[in-house]
């Protein structure tokens, strides 16, 4: 099964998609799906070619995101996520996070990404030959991103958690 048939195996036929091409002439599609009437409850992007630039091995990596509202400027940095990742041209861990060359639209200077699990929303894809992962990408403000390298994901999450953060969010203010 391709990406975009399993994505629209979950969401159904994309609202938006957003064509990038790489100086070494790959292609990435970033397909977008609206929140009304997809599940998540928020707008979902989600990339379709980012295997081919985080791969190890016969494993790959794509991404997606839910913001809301929707910016459809996100597309921009999930493009450069996903020709960067975190750096080493292997598929990013659980955790990793990586910092953009420029701001994301919202109140304040969120221009980084946490890498976190996307199992529960998108699992695993095997396809044949090839495994798929689905890593969420979680904007970062600056001292969101301190917290993490200081006390770690699980305890970023529990702060959220308490705090209440609409992380899903890029208008929302920092959680510390």
């Amino acid at each position: 099964m391709d990406i975009r048939t399993y994505y629209e195996s979950r969401y159904g036929e994309p609202d938006r998609i957003a064509r990038f091409t790489t100086q070494q002439g790959q292609v990435l599609h970033i397909y977008k799906w609206r929140a009304e009437g997809n599940p998540e409850g928020v707008a979902l992007y989600a990339t379709d070619g980012a295997r081919s630039m985080q791969r190890s091995g016969n494993s790959g990596c794509e991404f997606f995101i839910g913001l809301l509202p929707e910016v459809d400027e996100i597309v921009t940095a999930m493009a450069e996520v996903a020709v960067a990742g975190n750096g080493s041209q292997s598929p990013p861990n659980v955790g990793d996070t990586v910092s953009i060359p420029f701001l994301l639209e919202g109140p304040g200077s969120i221009h980084t990404f946490l890498f976190s699990s996307g199992e529960v929303i998108m699992p695993r894809l095997d396809n044949g030959n090839e495994s798929i992962v689905f890593m969420k990408l979680v904007p970062l403000f600056p001292s969101e991103l301190e917290f993490k390298k200081k006390f770690g994901e699980e305890a970023l999450w529990d702060a959220f958690r308490a705090r209440v953060v609409p992380f899903w969010s890029l208008s929302r203010e920092p959680a510390f």
